[in-house]
């Protein structure tokens, strides 16, 4: 629903944007976008969703980012574990900027169900973003 809202919102501001899910998209085309937004939700205790953890992460460790522009969507609920709520966020900005991407806005952090989100705190963030870009 998040990507959806951003991809919409950016669309509209004619960005060519394109949502792929993780499990699906190959690896060998992870750079070479005017910007990459990675997005994955939070499960367990501060660990990666089940099909960005083990079918994604594995295959993307060894790729260069360099002179990719990126951002971030993190999405968790405090109610699982207040210690590690939206982690996924913080491990995807560590990959980008461990492998040479450049993050070039601050990350979308969601808790909790991000519906009511979506007109205030999402729109705020993708306005900002598309300024960026």
């Amino acid at each position: 629903m998040v990507c959806e809202y951003i991809a919409a919102f950016l669309s509209e501001h004619g960005h060519l944007v394109k949502i792929d899910r993780c499990e699906h998209y190959p690896e060998d085309k992870l750079s070479g976008h005017d910007l990459l937004i990675l997005g994955c939700s939070t499960y367990e205790h501060g660990a990666l969703e089940d099909h960005f953890r083990y079918s994604f992460w594995p295959r993307i460790q060894d790729i260069d980012l360099a002179g990719q522009k990126a951002a971030v969507v993190g999405l968790g609920d405090s109610k699982y574990d207040t210690d590690y709520n939206i982690e996924s966020g913080r491990i995807l900005a560590k990959y980008i900027e461990e492998h040479n991407g450049e993050l070039v806005h601050e990350n979308l952090m969601i808790n909790k169900c991000p519906l009511s989100q979506l007109e205030h705190k999402v729109k705020i963030w993708v306005e900002d973003l598309n300024k960026k870009i």
